[in-house]
């Protein structure tokens, strides 16, 4: 039996032990509980060159991740497509890694055809990551259901966008 290649994943990336840098991780676990259908959840952990195994076999990709330095308030929301990607410092990074960013960069440059027709990064600005904590600061804890709401919104979009290629050059008969 085949198994269906998944149209939608969203990917979270973060270390849940570094305070606000573990947001996408809280978002997924709301995720979870909102099991939203024919999307594929995956915690992609601190990200890296892994993040190119994880979006293989997708059409749209959305990747959620802490960000800082982007000169907005901790829990500011940013959205870029791969087409229109941020500076690399942008995203938090092992020092044992590549950015997402460059992980993105290097993935359109050496396997363009395993990579998905549409991804959508989704940055939650952050206020803190330094000491071991599992709990997000005021501002971001705040953000996280407004970036849940933009991930369901991006979901949406790509599902009309899928609806709408499925038509064209169809006539359609009402």
């Amino acid at each position: 039996m085949e198994t269906e290649e998944v149209a939608i994943k969203v990917l979270c990336a973060g270390n849940y032990l570094m305070a606000d840098d573990g947001v996408a991780i809280h978002i997924l676990d709301k995720l979870e509980k909102l099991k939203p259908v024919g999307v594929e959840l995956i915690n992609a952990g601190v990200g890296g060159l892994a993040i190119l195994d994880f979006i293989e076999g997708a059409e749209g990709v959305i990747i959620v991740d802490a960000v800082r330095g982007g000169g907005s308030e901790p829990g500011s929301i940013y959205k870029f497509t791969d087409k229109e990607l941020p500076p690399p410092n942008l995203f938090m990074m092992s020092l044992h890694d590549l950015s997402l960013v460059d992980t993105l960069r290097l993935g359109r440059e050496i396997q363009p055809e395993l990579m998905p027709k549409k991804i959508t990064i989704i940055g939650i600005e952050v206020e803190k990551v330094e000491g071991i904590c599992t709990e997000l600061s005021p501002k971001v804890e705040k953000a996280v259901d407004k970036a849940i709401t933009v991930i369901f919104n991006e979901i949406d979009e790509f599902r009309a966008q899928q609806s709408s290629h499925q038509n064209d050059g169809k006539n359609n008969i009402f």
